[in-house]
């Protein structure tokens, strides 16, 4: 064990730590598939999920809850140093020690050193759903049979357009935004989540080069209905952080999900679509796409 533990501050991450962030994860984001792995993922959801950064020498710790009750697996190239100085600090503060891991390199790591000293146990509504882009490309098949369906009758009945999401039409996206937020508020209990997201977007949206972020919309007789975005994972796999269609234009998921990758990702070879938070309504429409690697994650804890 360490003599002397470091001093880690734990803090919420902001906007002017993306560099920063990112440098301590590049070297860990060729081997991975998990949006766990992008910084954009900590910026969205750091007020849902209360995500706290701490840096230490050459080490990224990353905690989730209100009072860091869950650490992801740090992001250190000495993985037995950096899980013990959690070890220290938990016993310090007498609280249990406990990780989120997805399936990786890394946790590949640190079970090599730590397999006998924790139990794990998978998280279901953490698992990632990830697609071979070609097959969302092409929607060709029986199994995608309804959803080529949902774009053919949408074509049928609406004028639509796919366009590339720029800083010029963030006015519009936003308007969208805030209209699909006021709709979702009406039909559901999470509300938090709804708001989160959406003044994340407005705060991050307006940096898309500097956070290398690709995005794109569809319009119906001009007006944007629908809109996504997301970044890249690795020059493999690309992370789609935020997907809306207004609720009148339901089957507009489908249509952008598919022009999206159409016409921004086809230098990826995977899409990921993240988890489905243990919703039911969400899981099916991840599940109907049939995920090409479900991706699994673990809740990891220290038996000592």
């Amino acid at each position: 064990m360490l003599t002397t533990l470091p001093k880690l501050e734990f803090k919420e991450p902001f906007l002017a730590d993306y560099g920063k962030i990112t440098e301590f994860i590049v070297p860990f984001a060729e081997e991975s598939m998990s949006c766990e792995i992008t910084p954009m993922t900590l910026l969205i959801w750091k007020n849902y999920y209360h995500q706290k950064i701490a840096f230490c020498d050459d080490m990224l710790f990353v905690s989730l809850g209100k009072n860091s009750e869950i650490f992801l697996l740090p992001f250190a190239k000495d993985m037995k140093k950096a899980v013990n100085i959690l070890k220290e600090l938990t016993k310090s503060q007498n609280r249990p020690l406990v990780f989120l891991g997805a399936e990786g390199v890394r946790l590949d790591t640190f079970n090599s050193i730590f397999s006998e000293e924790f139990s794990q146990n998978e998280s279901r509504e953490d698992f990632e759903y990830l697609y071979l882009t070609e097959k969302l490309k092409n929607l060709s098949g029986k199994k995608f049979h309804s959803k080529r369906n949902h774009i053919s009758a949408f074509s049928k009945s609406y004028n639509w357009s796919y366009e590339s999401m720029t800083t010029d039409i963030l006015p519009e996206v936003f308007e969208m935004a805030d209209k699909w937020t006021e709709e979702m508020k009406k039909i559901t209990d999470d509300t938090k989540s709804i708001e989160v997201e959406n003044k994340a977007l407005k705060e991050y949206l307006p940096f898309m080069k500097e956070l290398n972020l690709r995005g794109g919309c569809i319009r119906v007789d001009g007006k944007i209905i629908a809109f996504t975005f997301g970044s890249p994972i690795n020059n493999k796999v690309f992370d789609i952080h935020v997907e809306k269609a207004l609720p009148e234009f339901r089957t507009a998921y489908t249509l952008i999900n598919r022009e999206f990758i159409l016409n921004e990702l086809s230098d990826f070879e995977y899409v990921n679509r993240e988890d489905d938070m243990g919703l039911e309504g969400l899981r099916k429409a991840k599940l109907s796409y049939h995920p090409d690697i479900l991706l699994k994650k673990y809740v990891i804890k220290y038996k000592g």
